[in-house]
């Protein structure tokens, strides 16, 4: 053994430990992977078990993390080779002290007492196989049956953070397609906190094809396998597909392929998959196409298309359906009147976005159960009127005003306050404490006042009349009690 060769011998954990700070998925390939080094005061040359590891280790970009955590260790730079274990590398000419022999490392470095001492490879399938178990208890049977198929879980550098590593599902090629974004988005989160669980820190999970088993004549096998096929395919003509029927309406495509999945973007701040089914967005030939993502995650332009093809969609079925009554009302047919009947709240109020996931306009304030408004802010509390906040949240919007210059304060004099809608929200709330009354019967109350039936979709000059006839209310209450 090298004096240098030594020295390594007790430098190496803190070589490690180094590379772990750096990136984890290096320091898991030199902790369960390597079997020996040797150390000649300029090269570190690792023995590794197989080629797979060498491989891994390589293409990864992992030799140069491990540079530089050598560089931190040694305070000088040292490069790095690789030979497989049953292949020791040949002793340095420029040794000192004459020819010398790789030196055995315990395959895992010394872990701190609470790192489980467990492959991480055995870790991955446990984690893969209580994922799909709990896929099944979650009624997801189709994900459940999905992970049986998988054959191996490996762990590569994430696509978002170079810090950070992700899942590899790996699978026949066959089976990859059936691994849709809402496949994975349904079993990522609970795959990351399986991981979590035993002390891998995952932070997406993505598919991969198996790659094929090759050997040395690997070339000479693809081109028996290329000529077998050219001769059995040479005869043979290609068929000609039949042509498509026309579309029923001119200008437009029958389906807009992948339209039916989710939102195919990612967040912009979190960098996690979206959730969210992917916009409505009628297809015209002369306009642009869709795209495969929710109305939020549009961009600017993105969004004007898709409003474009959505107004043409509706001027469309409004044609249709004034022509049709048109048709019925010739022939004789007694129209009746259109009738609108509310359905009553029955106490579930919840937004329609909420339910759903629609991005329409107004989902976000329009109940799913009844023909309410629910709160603009929460999403499940009945509010009188379009974008009005319920008392809750209305308090918690007050208490988080940075500024609250006005609020308490009902004085007599100018209105010239930039946000009236919000001074008034206050005074309804304190109205609500101070009447004992409902929301609804303050509000009504008000609209009494200034003698309209309803402050939906009002102006703001309505709402600072609202406002000031709440103050007038509580000077009221104040001066009576």
């Amino acid at each position: 053994m090298t004096d240098e060769t030594a020295v390594m011998q007790g430098l190496w954990p803190q070589v490690l430990e180094a590379a772990k700070k750096r990136r984890r998925f290096t320091w898991i390939l030199l902790s369960q992977k390597v079997t020996g080094l040797l150390y000649d005061g300029a090269v570190l040359t690792l023995a590794w078990e197989n080629q797979g590891a060498v491989d891994n280790f390589d293409s990864s970009g992992s030799i140069s993390v491990l540079e530089e955590a050598l560089e931190e260790v040694l305070s000088r730079p040292a490069a790095v080779e690789s030979v497989l274990d049953n292949a020791p590398p040949a002793p340095p000419t420029l040794s000192p002290v004459g020819p010398a022999t790789p030196l055995r490392v315990p395959a895992a470095a010394p872990a701190p007492p609470s790192q489980p001492d467990v492959p991480a490879a055995f870790t991955l399938h446990r984690a893969l196989g209580q994922t799909a178990f709990l896929m099944h208890e979650r009624g997801d049977n189709r994900a459940a049956a999905l992970l049986t198929e998988v054959g191996d879980v490996e762990l590569v550098c994430s696509s978002r953070f170079a810090d950070q590593t992700d899942a590899i599902l790996i699978m026949p090629p066959s089976l990859v397609p059936q691994f849709t974004d809402e496949v994975l988005a349904a079993i990522e989160p609970v795959f990351v906190h399986v991981a979590g669980r035993h002390g891998l820190q995952v932070n997406g999970v993505r598919a991969a094809a198996a790659l094929p088993e090759i050997g040395e004549d690997w070339r000479r096998v693809l081109q028996t396998k290329l000529a077998a096929e050219d001769e059995d395919t040479a005869p043979a003509q290609v068929p000609q597909a039949p042509p498509k029927e026309a579309s029923s309406r001119p200008g437009r495509k029958e389906t807009v392929e992948g339209q039916a999945s989710g939102c195919s973007r990612r967040g912009k701040t979190t960098g996690g998959r979206c959730r969210r089914p992917a916009a409505e967005w009628p297809a015209y030939d002369d306009l642009p196409p869709p795209v495969a993502a929710c109305f939020g995650h549009l961009t600017p332009e993105e969004q004007k298309a898709c409003q474009q093809a959505r107004d043409r969609a509706r001027e469309e079925y409004n044609a249709r359906w004034k022509a049709e009554r048109a048709a019925l009302q010739a022939r004789g047919a007694d129209l009746k009147p259109l009738t609108f009947t509310p359905r009553p709240c029955i106490g579930e109020c919840i937004s329609l976005d909420q339910v759903g996931g629609s991005d329409s306009d107004g989902a976000s304030i329009s109940c799913a159960n009844c023909d309410s408004w629910v709160c603009v802010s929460c999403g499940r509390a009945q509010v009188d009127s379009v974008l009005e906040f319920c008392g809750a949240c209305s308090e918690r919007e007050a208490q988080c005003d940075p500024e609250p210059e006005w609020y308490g304060q009902y004085d007599s004099g100018p209105d010239t306050d930039p946000n009236p809608r919000a001074r008034l929200t206050v005074m309804v709330n304190d109205l609500v404490k101070a009447t004992g009354a409902t929301h609804r019967e303050v509000n009504a109350g008000l609209n009494r006042r200034i003698g309209v039936p309803s402050r939906v979709g009002a102006e703001e000059q309505v709402i600072r009349r609202a406002a000031s006839a709440a103050r007038a209310w509580l000077d009221e209450l104040g001066s009576s009690g």
